[in-house]
């Protein structure tokens, strides 16, 4: 089973669309998630952490939506190794292989971005990665959080 794949973007659009997509595939195994059953504390981090991915999404769209088209358009051509499909947790799920899951999926979005922040030659466009990838280390902070607090009940 190949566990990743060279994925190569020729725009900035592409790579945020991309990340969208995958950020949306994410959210949909989380969904996904819920139907089985779990301990009371990670239904409730289960609860949590999807909140969390949702908004996670949400700001990528907006900004996918809002950012300037010149700069979406713009070329980027970058090559990534990204999964070639994502697994869910190891079962019994826990609390723990709950978040270092979610985690390690969204590592790759942020690796992605804080590359990108730092070899493309657009300082407009290093700027906007530099962004989305403060925007999944915040939500990573967030994750974390969340676990800790989860740990300490």
């Amino acid at each position: 089973m190949k566990h990743h794949e060279r994925v190569t973007f020729s725009q900035a659009r592409d790579i945020v669309e991309h990340s969208v997509d995958y950020l949306t595939h994410i959210r949909d195994m989380l969904d996904d998630m819920r139907a089985h059953d779990h301990t009371q504390r990670v239904r409730m981090l289960l609860d949590t952490f999807e909140v969390e991915q949702r908004s996670l999404l949400g700001a990528i769209e907006r900004y996918l939506e809002d950012a300037d088209e010149r700069l979406l358009n713009a070329y980027s051509q970058y090559s990534v190794e990204l999964p070639a499909e994502l697994s869910g947790p190891d079962e019994p799920l826990s609390t723990l292989s709950l978040t270092q899951w979610l985690q390690a999926l969204n590592q790759h979005l942020l690796n992605m971005f804080k590359e990108l922040a730092e070899t493309v030659k657009s300082a407009d466009l290093r700027t906007a990665f530099a962004t989305l990838a403060q925007q999944v280390e915040s939500h990573e902070r967030k994750l974390s959080k969340e676990y800790q607090r989860f740990e300490d009940l």
